[in-house]
């Protein structure tokens, strides 16, 4: 299915940031320049996390696995365009059903881990999954399971299937088709329509394209290599990169800022979830990494390490949707990894150790040290309304970060798998992320949240509105809001409650009726506060930033 636009491809293709070779393409060519290389690792204590043995794949390896599952969803009747969610962590295993499900023309719709069946039933169904795939296990939650069983209640899922390990009944075990490469033959010879890099590659669930509407926003293989190309060219990575990713294949910061960049590199990549920042520096000493990926909130301590052991890799820094001051130990090369909402990537090499740069309004290339690179992403910031009056009054001017350019996407995945425009053609496209002006000349702007009651939590979108009703739904209380919670080092949302009854809250009960509900635990409350009545404007508006601000405060209070 083409997401992209005649004129837009055009207009990409003639500055040559787009082309005409889909991801998996690429993964074929390096195949077969470099067979032997090691391609993808696992880290060593893989099997304390997730089933499996730690493996090591060539390039040859590694493209043999893909052409080998790729002929196994075809031959199962998967149609090219069919929808295949996945659930899995950073393994191997999720980079060959990644690559497979492209080659056999499959769209894939990466799930977060943090989901659970109520976000899995409701995704599914909003893309027409046909088929699913997860493993048994996630650091001792059954992940297998809960999917077999959420696939039990969809009728539109054909296919349930395990990968790396023990698999529980009922779920495909993936690793079984690789011993039958033989007389399962080639992967399908797709003839698409048009270029065939402008077919979708991706979905991935947005709130802030869509105004708080939980949309399926539709990536083509375009899409996803001017992402990587960010990255790629400003952290300068090459064929001798090893790069280390402790991030689930499930966001942007991990495709473009991990996944994609490797692979036009013809790099190694090594993966998997560490137990702790200590773990994590040991993997990278251990693979001599070249660069190492990590949260911004373990970038110093994880530094600290390195300096520990005189081991000095590039450092890929992933932000939060504000700023985070972390100073870090001179002498190490960093580049910030900043995502836009959801829609788009800016790297930037980090000029002063103790802060990331703030991000350029306009024309926004890579590498940022050169005039004559490629424009990836255009920005702009569109005044709020309802915050005009800041800069009026002395203020620094706010408002929302809007985006255009190769990267962007411009579909949705509409019902029956019918793209639906987002806007106009050539039409800046909203990203929900709040920023502030805090630079004219050049022109620069920092994060500050997000907007219009959507916040973000452990990367992803979450809208306070849907968590109100869940909150509220509760028999035990007659009022509630959601309210992001000021913690730094683990951004999540607390609950505002006014209780039914005159005595003592029993927040324990509360926090049970919410994970029954069965939701993320992103969704599940950090704390509950019990009050008289929740603030609320005059046109009914649930005025979080005044409860917010108190919540610090009450918590400590709770704890006496």
């Amino acid at each position: 299915m083409i997401v992209a636009r005649e004129e837009t491809s055009q207009t990409h293709l003639s500055t040559g940031v787009w082309g005409r070779v889909t991801l998996d393409q690429v993964l074929e060519k390096n195949a077969a320049t470099k067979p032997d290389k090691i391609a993808v690792a696992d880290f060593s204590d893989r099997a304390d996390w997730t089933t499996g043995r730690p493996k090591q794949l060539t390039y040859a390896e590694l493209d043999q696995r893909v052409e080998t599952l790729a002929a196994f969803f075809a031959g199962l009747g998967l149609a090219p365009d069919s929808v295949i969610g996945v659930q899995m962590p950073a393994t191997t295993d999720a980079v060959v059903v990644f690559f497979a499900a492209l080659r056999a023309g499959l769209v894939v719709a990466p799930m977060p881990l943090a989901w659970r069946e109520a976000e899995i039933i409701a995704g599914l169904t909003q893309v027409g999954a046909k088929a699913v795939v997860t493993v048994a296990e996630i650091v001792g939650d059954l992940s297998g399971e809960r999917i077999r069983d959420v696939a039990g209640e969809l009728f539109h899922i054909r296919f349930v299937f395990a990968a790396g390990g023990s698999v529980p009944d009922g779920l495909i075990d993936l690793d079984r088709v690789f011993d039958e490469r033989e007389s399962l033959g080639s992967a399908p010879n797709l003839i698409r329509k048009g270029n065939a890099a402008d077919h979708a590659a991706t979905l991935s669930w947005s709130l802030t394209a869509s105004g708080g509407k939980l949309s399926p926003l539709a990536k083509s293989h375009n899409h996803w290599i001017a992402t990587g190309l960010m990255t790629l060219l400003e952290a300068r990575v090459d064929q001798t990169a090893v790069i280390v990713m402790p991030f689930a294949l499930t966001s942007m910061i991990a495709l473009g800022g991990g996944l994609i960049p490797w692979l036009l590199a013809c790099g190694t990549l090594v993966l998997g979830l560490p137990a702790s920042v200590d773990a994590l520096a040991a993997i990278a000493v251990e693979f001599n990494a070249t660069h190492v990926m990590m949260p911004q909130r373990f970038a110093r301590r994880l530094a600290e390490r390195f300096d520990m052991h005189r081991f000095e890799p590039m450092l890929l820094v992933a932000g939060a949707d504000r700023p985070i001051e972390t100073a870090m130990p001179r002498g190490f090369r960093i580049i910030d990894l900043t995502a836009v909402g959801d829609i788009a990537l800016v790297a930037r090499k980090r000029i002063d150790h103790s802060t990331r740069q703030a991000l350029p309004i306009g024309v926004v290339g890579s590498p940022s040290d050169t005039d004559f690179a490629p424009l990836l992403v255009e920005t702009r910031v569109k005044a709020v309304p309802q915050r005009a009056g800041d800069a009026a009054r002395g203020g620094a001017a706010t408002g929302e970060a809007t985006v255009r350019g190769p990267m962007v996407p411009e579909f949705y995945w509409g019902a029956g798998g019918r793209p639906q425009a987002i806007g106009e053609a050539d039409e800046w496209t909203g990203t929900g992320a709040s920023v502030q002006v805090v630079s004219v000349q050049p022109p620069q702007f920092e994060l500050r949240g997000a907007m219009n009651d959507v916040t973000g939590q452990g990367g992803l979108a979450v809208d306070l509105r849907d968590l109100d009703a869940l909150y509220q739904s509760v028999d035990s209380v007659s009022d509630a809001v959601a309210v992001p919670f000021p913690d730094a080092t683990s951004p999540r949302v607390a609950a505002v409650v006014v209780s039914r009854d005159v005595g003592a809250f029993d927040r324990a009960a509360f926090v049970s009726a919410i994970e029954a509900a069965r939701v993320g635990v992103h969704k599940v409350p950090i704390d509950v506060f019990p009050v008289p009545a929740i603030a609320r404007s005059a046109s009914e508006r649930v005025l979080r930033s005044g409860m917010a601000s108190r919540l610090a405060g009450l918590s400590t209070e709770t704890q006496k």
